[in-house]
């Protein structure tokens, strides 16, 4: 139990991030881009559920190593996510089928690694990194109207004299 406790001593060195410059302002983008993409996270993870679920049902009898179960289809379903297991999950699947039967799987396959690997997390990594920079394109947008706000008035000057 005491080996336990000498474990939390690691935590210790996180109190010197503060010390970081511009931490605050990466841990404020951080909260920021969370906060904004938990719609996109929340729509991807039902997503991949209802893919999971579906592949279970599809392929528990043809691959019972991924698809088994519905926890160990939703890994694999994830795996073709994110590109871990593009093209293992579907040649294991397949060996025993006959061509149309191979056909229709690699072709439910490439749906679901263009809707939810290509498609869904970049979706989900655009909404992150969009929200994560925003800080940075106000204080850009403000910088701009200021320039165009006296832009227009040296014209206005200009052409009174």
């Amino acid at each position: 139990i005491l080996l336990v406790f000498r474990v939390f001593r690691v935590f210790k060195t996180i109190r010197f991030i503060r010390f970081i410059p511009g931490v605050e302002r990466l841990i404020e983008g951080i909260m920021r881009a969370l906060k904004s993409s938990v719609v996109a996270l929340f729509g991807f993870l039902i997503y991949v559920f209802i893919i999971g679920i579906f592949s279970h049902f599809l392929f528990r009898i043809d691959s019972p190593e991924y698809f088994g179960d519905p926890l160990k289809s939703l890994y694999a379903s994830f795996k073709v996510f994110t590109v871990e297991g593009w093209f293992e999950i579907p040649e294991s699947i397949t060996h025993d089928m006959t061509r149309v039967e191979s056909f229709f799987t690699y072709l439910y396959f490439m749906f679901v690694l263009l809707t939810g690997g290509i498609i869904g997390l970049s979706l989900v990594n655009s909404i992150f990194v969009d929200a994560m920079v925003s800080d940075n394109n106000d204080e850009l947008e403000a910088k701009i109207d200021r320039l165009e706000k006296h832009i227009l008035e040296l014209k206005e000057k200009s052409e009174k004299s």
